[in-house]
């Protein structure tokens, strides 16, 4: 009986796997000077992202009272 699963030629297999991994290779080689050229211009675009927000300030610490101190920051208003 004929072995059904035995090939004789399997070159067409290895042209095939070489040539997709080629391009595939390729295509990485061009996503990556593509990603390196479009940071290069844009860098120079970012520079002046953000000079429309306003400057930020430092958080005020808050001031810590003891209760003994609380009778002189407390302005009654006379009604």
């Amino acid at each position: 009986m004929k072995n059904l699963f035995a090939q004789k030629n399997n070159t067409g297999l290895w042209i095939t796997a070489g040539i997709t991994g080629v391009l595939a290779a390729g295509a990485g080689i061009w996503f990556y000077f593509r990603g390196k050229k479009s940071d290069e211009i844009a860098g120079s675009q970012q520079e002046h992202v953000q000079d429309y927000l306003e400057a930020k300030h430092p958080k005020k610490k808050k001031h810590k009272t003891d209760v003994d101190e609380l009778a002189d920051l407390v302005h009654h208003q006379a009604t």
